[in-house]
Parts: structure tokens; C-alpha cells; sequence
């Protein structure tokens, strides 16, 4: 159970959670094999010390990509957006849907092509949240843009059976 889930409040569920393009794990399993690989034909070779720092150098490749994608959660609820990073230590940006003016996508061709894109979050009173580049930035466009059209809407609260009783009434709208 990540950040998201242990930050939900009571009355609040998770939409959409966005993942990383399918490329960038790729990318990170094809340095540290290539890197093995190498260092296996180095070693072999002869030459230990280069291999042992062929392997280091891949490691610290795959750990590169790897680490922020393990440590990044980016979500959707049904009041705020969250984008948070970091493992040890935590950054986390956190918008209440109400308060989002503005959605916008950023995708070039290849992009289009693979399905993956940035989005900026613009918000009142806050400063612009701009995303990695993601997977599918449109399904979280449409959850963002869903949230903020739920979040509009007035809601109805259950008042308790001993007030609707005096009151006569079952249920009333939320300020």
C-alpha cells in the first residue's frame, strides 16, 4: 500500500492512478544487462578491475532510471490530485480538484505514436504542476477532468435520523 492509499480520507477513493511509459523500465534492464554482458567479456579478458566498473557503472544506470519510477506516485481521488516523490525523503503536491483551472497535454509525435505525454496542472492560488512524462496522459486527463466535474457538483449529505426526525427531512445539500 503506497502514499496514496494511506492518504485517503474517510469519504475518499481512488480514481486513477498514472503509470510510466513502457519504455523508460526497458531502457533501465537494457543498460544493466548490456553492462553485465560486458563486464562478463572484460573479466574474461583479463581485465577485473574495468569489469567490476562496468557493473558499478550499469548498476548506477539501472538504479538511476529505476529508483524515481519506484518512488513516484501520481493519482487522482475523487477531491484532490496527488504527485508525490521521494522514498526517503517525501515531496508531495497535492490540489484539491475544486481548485484546478486548468488541465493542459503536451505530446509530440512520438508520443502520439507510443502513448505518452506531460501534463500541466494549473491551479488557483498555486504554483503549476508539470508531470513527468507518463503513459496514457489522456486517461488521466479524462479522470482529472471527471474529478473536477464531480467536485462542481453539489452534494448531498445524510443528516442523522434523530435531526431528520425533528426536522422532518431525509437528507440536505452540502455547502
Amino acid at each position: 500500500m503506497g502514499y496514496i492509499e494511506h492518504s485517503l480520507g474517510q469519504s475518499e477513493t481512488l480514481i486513477y492512478r498514472a503509470h510510466f511509459p513502457w519504455f523508460y523500465p526497458a531502457v533501465a534492464w537494457i543498460i544493466l544487462a548490456g553492462t553485465l554482458v560486458a563486464g562478463v567479456l572484460t573479466y574474461v579478458e583479463g581485465y577485473g578491475w574495468i569489469a567490476v566498473g562496468l557493473l558499478m557503472l550499469g548498476l548506477a544506470g539501472f538504479l538511476a532510471i529505476m529508483v524515481p519510477l519506484w518512488t513516484t506516485e501520481i493519482g487522482v481521488t475523487n477531491q484532490r490530485f496527488i504527485h508525490k516523490r521521494g522514498w526517503l525523503r517525501r515531496t508531495t503536491q497535492e490540489l484539491q480538484l475544486r481548485a484546478i483551472e486548468e488541465v493542459n497535454l503536451s505530446q509530440d509525435l512520438l508520443g502520439r505514436l507510443f502513448d505518452f505525454g506531460r501534463l500541466e496542472l494549473r491551479g488557483t492560488g498555486v504554483d503549476d504542476i508539470r508531470l513527468p512524462p507518463l503513459a496514457d496522459p489522456i486517461g488521466l486527463r479524462k479522470a482529472l477532468q471527471d474529478g473536477i466535474a464531480a467536485a462542481a457538483q453539489p452534494r448531498v449529505v445524510a443528516v442523522p435520523a434523530s435531526a431528520a426526525a425533528r426536522q422532518g427531512v431525509t437528507s440536505q445539500p452540502a455547502a
